[in-house]
């Protein structure tokens, strides 16, 4: 017989092995009630159901209807007299069930439905060797007597044996205490059957009950006119008993008011008759009863005769046992959680009313009833009770400490959950030895005290109670005298048990310190939510031995660690056995940690591993860091023009975007000149130019010329363009590193304003040909016209200088201004300001321009000659890097090494984001494959230190160090504003100083080697991205993702066969496991200390790389209409990934069972005038009705788990999620936003995302097929919502980071707060009241918004932002239109 969370744990552990039901019987419909909501909220994955006689059960009376109700179902919940009856009808077999659990198991004694069960049908099928359900029996007190021998009678009558629990024994025995117990004695009772002593109430109410005619009773009456040979027989019994409804209640009521009377006084009679007359007359025409009107009007008539006293409202006249009762009361000292057992259910509404009123308890205790409820099917409802609604929310708000003072019946005797209390009252005398020894169970926290109210000390009953406590109280001193003795020996038995060192450091490790030390390895491997981290030890018997002239018996001890440790290292037993069971659980200490050391989970320093211990300590990354200069490819091409090699050409085509300009030239190096795409440049906001690079050209016109060194246009075309400016003035005399070669025509620096103004010329000339200003070192401006006479100084955006003394009577050229700073990779913005309205930008003197002889294409060309020299130069850096560092990996496409070196910042036509972003998701992957098959042992907790040390930008940066990456990173953007013309001679006569550094970010040179990580998967897959990891990173001994999904199969456990609730769960995946216990494992969140297979830890582990390598590799091949930028593929990333997103989705995964519920009428059972049925069961069964419906058991619900808390909190977020989901869904569906506050109002826990990333990581690691693991993310949404938001534009960027962008460079603020709120209109009592979250934000010093309803902080922070983004876009919105 075990405790209540062991016998959940004996429930599922029956349920996965067999597909019988399992039928839970509690002795009670209240416990029944509280077991059924127990069940359901730890087993969700199973139907379950509860029958009570509100049910209609007795009209259950075909086999279909049983087989209907109990289809599908798994557990059962109900009192033994259901199931006792059910198995006598013969519609339940006990060979459809697999368990049968007791609870309050004592109670199957006697005549007791449930020891009837087992005597007349349990042993007899056992006997004649018919299949037979397991028993388990749960009580707290097996024995309702003193005698010994009922023990054995109930080990007989259950078939089992008593065991007490042996886990955590220290921890129960000090959560254990015994409290004080106290007799108070009050003196005789008053008989209120004396005349003399009843109220004038009470008298008139007799008089009334004694006064009526019984011919006149509406019973009576009905059966005169129903005339049967029945009716006259009842007519005749009802009459000479005066046996009718009537009646019997009027006799009740005085009965009652005389034993209230008696135990409480006479106002309490008082009281409760003029309560329970008013409330019945209140309530004359509503469903107070379930009786006809003609007897509901007789009744009334009779209590209208009755002449009650007016009662006061505070209590007066009270009995000597409730004065006694005040008093104790009003003694108790310090924070009071108190029960007064009472036996009569009036009794507890009067006494607990009393309480609340009476001026020496209404200011200190906050009182509340509990009383047992009957729901027998068609029972009228006992108005005599004075049952309140409210008495359903009592026991709750004692969990709650709302009260702390419960008036209770023996309800709350057994089997429901009551928090420790410090008083406990027996108002009235326990009925037995269990009634006792429940009641004083109830008092055990630290100092509590049991008081007993008693007429007389020396009563028979009191010497009882007080026997067995002082026969309890000498056993629990026998028990300290042997513990001491046994401590004697504690201290001297471990004398010569062996030592474990470390040969390597002489670390070393005894018996007495293996618990503690075991303890601390324990809490190193997590901190989840709902675990319990620390070893438990059972003990248990192995034999005896005399000690101190007594058999003492031996002890050994079994730690159990947590179950995300692997199956084989989580169960070891004690070396030996021992007389303490401190000195076994030592041992059994001592072993497991000698496994985890030989496992290699405690390292040679004897302490659980440290991340020093997997791999070499990285420093914290600074953000900056000095590194080399950058690689300059200039200073070798400038040793091979001297070394007059071979030369290497390329054809150019240069030209506009309309294509009504071109030019082609050749481009000729030294070294292998490296082949790139088309590179467009950017002239101002509109204008851009194409430079063409053809791999193969056939050359003519002066190709043959390109290799006389006499030949060469470069400094003429850098002369075209920069001449005019010393600084970027090349040398004439010195050689341009690249040579560029004319086809078509000679270019020469005469070609320079070579013609002078000719109206005839300018009428035919482009617009845009290069007019140049002779007397300011032929600056360049482009043509746009002329005028015959000097314009008006307003007609002119710019006038030049001295153009009011300039002559009037000649003709001006028409120009606008040479851009200085042309040849952008990127569009360049439209300048700030409204452009100029005046006709002439800008006018020269006719006499003072020179028209160059060249068309202005190559003038433009010339401009972009730095330009095209820089991305000639990145290319050149990049062919270096791949030929000299990277040639290992089979890169092919050179672009790729461009884009992966070059930073934002660079400005380069490409850079490293969109493939970092790629690679940053390969190197999480192939890292969490390989660190979760190099280390098998070692828990999720560790393989994430493992893995995060890895990906780490702090390592990444050193690897990009210690490699050489530094000298490859282009950072900086090329802008012609510091440019100089670099020529061979300066090159080759000054080199480069090796030892200059630059400053780079750390996170840059990270994120290039992501970026080389990304490339090289885009090249070949994860085998050239692992040649890649090995280059940078090649202490981690890198094996294939093949090799590694290999191992982690091969380690899995084969022999292990689907558990029955599971199988529901490979039709929900529509997957079939080859290896089943990869499913269990999955399905096993770490609470569950009952699997014998691994926790769902390492398998969520690798799933969550998984899945973040499928969403990456969508959103990157996105293509159409245009490839994803990284800003939008890390929110897209976040919106799919995220834990709340994924645990809605779980919550939606669900498959759909029939359920069929019984529907029954209360109204239409007849019942005989002593309130029971009267009706054979057809009858009532024309009222029954079934209802069918679907039910859903969503994928969150196979979850197996252990934890209380869990399984609550599982329940208050399906309650959210059923009211929340139509909101989510048509957000998801057609919603402009992404749902993130309803999603966190939702407050979903990680596990249910931790369910979908351990599936996803075991049908990988079941398969090895990524396809497969694709379709689940298919199936369960989280794909079919990214092309959705992509294909409608969602706005999907998280409220709180929309905020910070729209607060610029002020600080935001969230000041959150609980504040009580009330769940209707007004606050009737303190249930109504609730907590809820309030947010204030603040941008700067400005109180933007504050927001208050949220369910919790975080919910309130995201709706506070959303409304602040609200409120600052409009503002923002406004003042752009004023």
């Amino acid at each position: 017989m075990l405790n209540p969370s062991s016998a959940v744990l004996r429930i599922i552990k029956e349920l996965e092995r067999s597909e019988k039901m399992v039928w839970f019987l509690a002795p009670t419909v209240p416990l029944a009630s509280q077991q059924f909501e127990v069940l359901r909220a730890q087993i969700p994955g199973v139907q379950s159901r509860l029958i009570c006689g509100s049910d209609g059960v007795e009209a259950w009376s075909e086999q279909k209807i049983w087989d209907d109700v109990l289809s599908n179902v798994r557990i059962v919940v109900s009192t033994p007299q259901i199931l006792l009856d059910a198995v006598n009808h013969a519609f339940v077999r006990l060979d459809s069930l697999s368990l049968i659990v007791f609870d309050e198991a004592h109670n199957c004694v006697k005549r007791n439905p449930g020891a009837r069960l087992m005597n007349e049908w349990y042993k007899k099928a056992k006997a004649a060797k018919q299949p037979v359900p397991h028993i388990l029996g749960l009580t707290a007190s097996p024995l309702m007597r003193s005698n010994l021998d009922d023990l054995e009678a109930l080990e007989a009558t259950m078939d089992a044996v008593c065991r007490s629990p042996s886990e955590h024994r220290d921890e129960l025995m000090a959560q254990v205490n015994r409290p004080e117990m106290m007799a108070v004695a009050f003196g005789p009772l008053v008989d209120p059957s004396d005349s003399e002593y009843a109220t004038p109430a009470m008298s008139s109410l007799r008089a009334v009950h004694l006064g009526l005619d019984i011919k006149q009773d509406p019973y009576v009456l009905q059966l005169r006119a129903q005339d049967t040979p029945r009716s006259r027989q009842k007519l005749v019994q009802a009459i000479m008993q005066h046996k009718t409804y009537t009646q019997q209640k009027l006799k009740a009521l005085y009965s009652r008011a005389g034993e209230l009377y008696k135990h409480i006084g006479a106002w309490a009679a008082d009281y409760y008759l003029s309560r329970v007359i008013s409330i019945f007359l209140d309530d004359l025409h509503g469903e107070l009863e379930d009786w006809n009107d003609d007897e509901r009007r007789y009744l009334a008539d009779a209590f209208r005769k009755i002449d009650l006293t007016k009662v006061t409202e505070e209590p007066i006249q009270l009995s000597a046992k409730t004065q006694k009762l005040l008093e104790i009361l009003g003694s108790h000292t310090g924070d009071t959680m108190g029960i007064v057992f009472v036996k009569e259910r009036a009794t507890v509404a009067v006494l607990s009313h009393i309480l609340s009123v009476h001026p020496s308890t209404r200011g200190r205790y906050r009182v509340g009833s509990m009383v047992g409820t009957s729901k027998a099917p068609g029972s009228r409802k006992v108005f005599l009770d004075l049952s309140r609604k409210e008495d359903l929310f009592s026991l709750e708000n004692f969990r709650k400490g709302k009260t702390n003072l419960l008036v209770a019946t023996s309800v709350l005797e057994e089997g429901i959950d009551v928090p420790a209390c410090n008083l406990v009252i027996c108002f009235d005398e326990p009925s037995n030895l269990k009634s006792f020894i429940q009641r004083r169970g109830r008092a055990r926290t630290m100092v509590s005290k049991l008081y007993l109210l008693v007429e007389d000390l020396s009563n028979a009953s009191l010497t009882g109670w007080q026997k067995l406590e002082q026969d309890m109280k000498l056993k629990y001193e026998d028990d300290q005298r042997e513990r001491t003795m046994l401590g004697e020996l504690e201290d001297s038995e471990p004398d010569g048990y062996p030592v474990l060192v470390d040969e390597t450091t002489g670390a070393r490790l005894t018996i007495r310190d293996a618990k503690q030390h075991l303890e601390h390895f324990c809490a190193t491997l997590s901190a989840k939510k709902f675990v319990d981290w620390t070893p438990y030890y059972v003990t248990h018997q192995v034999g005896g031995q005399i000690f101190a002239g007594k058999k003492q018996p031996l002890i050994k001890a079994t730690v159990h660690l947590p179950v995300t440790l692997a199956p084989e290292l989580r169960k070891t037993e004690s070396r030996r056995a021992w007389f303490s069971e401190k000195n076994a659980i030592m041992d059994a200490a001592f072993q497991a940690y000698q496994r985890l050391y030989r496992a290699g989970l405690v390292n040679q320093n004897l302490l659980p591993l440290r991340e020093s211990d997997l791999f070499n300590e990285v420093k914290p990354r600074a953000g900056i860091a000095t590194v080399k200069e950058l690689l300059n490819p200039w200073a070798q091409v400038a040793l091979s023009w001297q070394a007059n090699g071979d030369l290497f050409k390329r054809r150019l085509i240069f030209s506009n975007r309309e294509k009504t300009a071109n030019a082609e030239f050749e481009l000729v190096l030294p070294v292998p000149i490296p082949n790139f795409g088309p590179l467009t440049f950017y002239w101002g906001s509109e204008t851009s130019w194409l430079i063409t690079m053809e791999p193969d050209a056939h050359m003519s016109g002066l190709e043959d010329a390109a290799h006389d060194d006499k030949i060469d246009h470069t400094n003429a075309l850098l002369e075209l363009a920069f001449g005019y400016r010393p600084r970027h003035r090349p040398d004439p005399s010195k050689q341009y590193p690249l040579r560029l070669v004319s086809l078509g025509r000679d270019i020469g620096v005469h070609d320079m304003a070579e013609n002078e103004f000719d109206p005839d010329v300018m009428r035919n000339l482009d617009k845009g040909h290069i007019i140049r200003h002779i007397t300011e070192f032929n600056h360049p401006y482009m043509f746009a016209g002329w005028l015959p006479t000097k314009p008006k100084a307003e007609l002119v955006g710019r006038p030049f200088r001295g153009f009011e003394t300039a002559p009037e009577d000649q003709p001006y050229v028409v120009v606008k201004t040479w851009p200085k700073r042309a040849g952008s990779f990127h569009p360049v913005s439209q300048p700030e300001g409204l452009p100029s309205t005046k006709p002439y930008h800008r006018v020269l003197p006719a006499s003072q321009i020179g028209v160059d002889h060249v068309p202005a294409v190559f003038m433009h060309f010339s401009q972009l000659i730095p330009a095209f020299t820089h991305a000639l130069e990145v290319h050149l850096i990049a062919r270096d890097l791949l030929e000299s560092r990277l040639h290992e990996i089979g890169i092919v496409d050179l672009s790729l090494v461009v884009t992966a070196i070059c930073s934002t910042a660079s400005r380069m036509p490409t850079n490293y984001q969109r493939v970092e972003f790629l690679g940053d998701s390969i190197l999480k992957f192939c890292t969490t494959i390989n660190a979760a098959a190099k280390y098998l042992l070692f828990p999720e907790g560790w393989l994430s230190v493992y893995k995060d040390n890895i990906v780490s930008n702090s390592r990444l940066c050193r690897a990009a160090i210690e490699f050489g990456l530094d000298r490859y990173i282009v950072y900086k953007q090329f802008t012609l504003h510091k440019w100089t013309s670099p020529s061979v001679e300066d090159l080759v006569q000054t080199p480069l100083d090796q030892t200059l550094t630059r400053q780079l970010a750390t996170k840059t040179l990270a994120d290039v080697v992501e970026a080389l990580i990304g490339i090289s998967f885009i090249s070949g897959g994860t085998p050239k991205a692992l040649k890649c990891m090995s280059l940078f990173l090649p202490d981690v001994k890198w094996q294939s993702v093949e090799a590694g999904r290999e191992a982690l199969y091969q380690n899995t456990p084969d022999n292990v066969s689907l558990l029955i609730t599971l199988k529901p769960v490979e039709s929900l995946l529509g997957y079939t496991f080859n290896k089943k216990s990869l499913l269990v494992e999955a399905m096993t969140h770490p609470s569950f200390s009952a699997s014998t297979t691994a926790s769902l830890d390492r398998l969520e582990f690798i799933g969550d790389a998984i899945l973040d390598y499928i969403i990456v590799k969508h959103l990157f091949a996105v293509n159409d209409p245009a490839p994803l930028n990284d800003g939008e593929m890390h929110l897209l990333r976040t919106a799919l990934v995220n834990g709340d997103i994924l645990a809605f989705f779980i919550m939606e995964w669900a498959i759909e069972e029939d359920r069929i519920d019984p529907d029954v009428d209360p109204t239409a059972v007849d019942l005989d005038e002593g309130g029971s049925n009267n009706n054979n069961n057809n009858n009532t069964a024309n009222h029954l009705s079934f209802t069918r419906s679907k039910i859903k058991l969503p994928m969150w619900s196979f979850m197996r788990h252990s934890s209380g808390d869990l399984g609550i909190i599982q329940r208050a977020t399906a309650q959210r999620h059923a009211a929340m989901r139509d909101d989510i869904l048509a957000a998801i569906q057609t919603g402009t936003h992404y749902p993130w506050a309803l999603l966190a109002r939702l407050q979903a826990q990680k596990f249910y995302s931790d369910i979908f990333e351990s599936v996803l990581g075991a049908v990988w690691v079941d398969s090895g097929s990524l396809e497969a693991c694709e379709q689940l993310v298919e199936k369960i949404g989280i794909l079919p919502y990214m092309r959705r938001l992509m294909r409608d534009k969602v706005h999907a960027l998280h409220p709180k980071e929309e905020l910070g962008r729209l607060a610029c460079n002020q600080r935001v603020e969230y000041f959150t707060g609980e504040v009580e709120a009330y769940v209707g209109a007004e606050k009737e009592n303190e249930d109504d009241v609730e907590k809820e979250w309030w947010c204030r934000v603040m941008v700067g010093e400005r109180s933007v918004v504050e927001v208050v309803g949220g369910v919790s902080r975080e919910e309130a922070r995201v709706r506070a932002a959303m409304e602040a983004c609200r409120i600052l876009k409009e503002e923002k919105a406004s003042a752009v239109t004023m």
